[in-house]
């Protein structure tokens, strides 16, 4: 019997790249230290870019049948006077839906292929190959391990060491709210904050911030997002939120996270490369992160089916993936750069700036960002 590949992480890179291989017939497993796929997280967006790959999973329908499909997204100021729009029609079109339900759709027909409550404790390069030795001591050979487990990859850290993530410099707070909010995704700009609305379903919003903050320790227990925290830095807005976010309950979740980027000089060693979060976690800022997991997956998916041995394939997938995947990481931090502003001649300058943009300008600049050859 082949040996299988191992991916850890069961999250969308790693479900997206165990469907695209076993729908080839190469053997997958996945170990996730998680005990169950438990309905976690918030929202997102899905832009066309990756709605293509989940086409070609097979799996588009049923996403955009659980999500909320886009017709655009709007910049505005904190007053929510109108900054700059953006069509998402001529790029494939876009879907706001919960993460959870983008998880649950990647992980049907795969739980044969799923470990859960599993960790990687080791890894041992062999001459064809790689052996791992997991958390519960079972030894197994593998062609191939990617991780696909993260910003805090464990992967990676058998790789390459420890890597500590850059600080953005501001934190965000993500909620679900269940009530309707604005018809396309809409961010409001303020003093060193902002706050966006998406539209997720007929009557959910998701919401999130990203204020200027220190960064939280980082050992330790962090503490959780409260909607008091979500209340005091949303005051400042105006236009829709409000009226959205008084459908905030004294027990809705929301969760607090730091903003980290990932930069490495390589993803890749041998038999192991890297996916995702893992390689190259990016700020939110453009709403690419799942894209460009998504697109990750593909591409490595097709490397692995077509290239002579697997170090081969590995480097392939990197030297395609690494120049897009860098470009839009820079894209996204300029965009939060710019979107973080607390001086009052720039921030006055920034939205000059952008209301003079043409609207066909804007249209070419997110082409590029929504564009992908898949096929290398």
């Amino acid at each position: 019997m082949t040996a299988p590949v191992l991916i850890v992480g069961a999250g969308i890179g790693g479900l997206a790249l165990a469907q695209a291989l076993t729908r080839q017939g190469v053997p997958v497993r996945v170990i996730e230290k998680a005990e169950a796929l438990r309905p976690v997280g918030a929202g997102l967006i899905l832009a066309g870019n990756a709605l293509r790959v989940l086409d070609r999973l097979g799996l588009g329908e049923a996403v955009r049948a659980a999500g909320h499909p886009l017709s655009g997204a709007q910049l505005t100021t904190a007053a929510g006077r109108p900054l700059q729009t953006l069509s998402y029609a001529a790029s494939g079109g876009a879907v706001g839906l919960h993460r959870a339900a983008l998880q649950g759709i990647l992980s049907q027909g795969l739980e044969a292929q799923l470990l859960m409550g599993t960790t990687l404790r080791a890894l041992h390069p062999q001459r064809a190959g790689v052996e791992v030795t997991l958390s519960d001591g079972t030894v197994q050979r593998c062609r191939a391990v990617v991780g696909a487990d993260g910003l805090h990859s464990s992967v990676r850290a058998l790789l390459f060491g420890a890597v500590v993530p850059r600080y953005a410099g501001y934190t965000s707070w993500r909620f679900v709210v269940p009530r309707p909010g604005p018809a396309q995704a809409t961010e409001l700009w303020g003093l060193g904050c902002r706050l966006g609305l998406v539209p997720i379903g007929p009557a959910q919003t998701y919401g999130y911030l990203t204020v200027n903050a220190p960064e939280q320790p980082p050992q330790g227990a962090k503490p959780p997002g409260t909607v008091a925290e979500v209340l005091a830095h949303a005051a400042p807005f105006g236009g829709p939120v409000p009226g959205v976010l008084a459908g905030l309950g004294a027990d809705t979740p929301v969760i607090r996270t730091d903003i980290h980027e990932i930069r490495l000089r390589r993803w890749s060693q041998g038999s192991v490369t890297l996916l995702g979060d893992a390689a190259h976690a990016m700020t939110p800022n453009l709403g690419q992160g799942a894209a460009m997991a998504l697109e990750d997956a593909w591409v490595l998916s097709q490397q692995m089916l077509t290239a002579n041995d697997v170090p081969a394939a590995l480097a392939r997938y990197e030297a395609l993936r690494r120049p897009r995947v860098e470009a839009v990481q820079r894209q996204s931090r300029l965009v939060g750069q710019a979107g973080q502003l607390e001086d009052s001649a720039l921030r006055a300058l920034r939205d000059l700036a952008m209301r003079l943009t043409p609207a066909a300008a804007a249209q070419r600049s997110s082409q590029g960002l929504f564009s992908v050859n898949l096929d290398g």
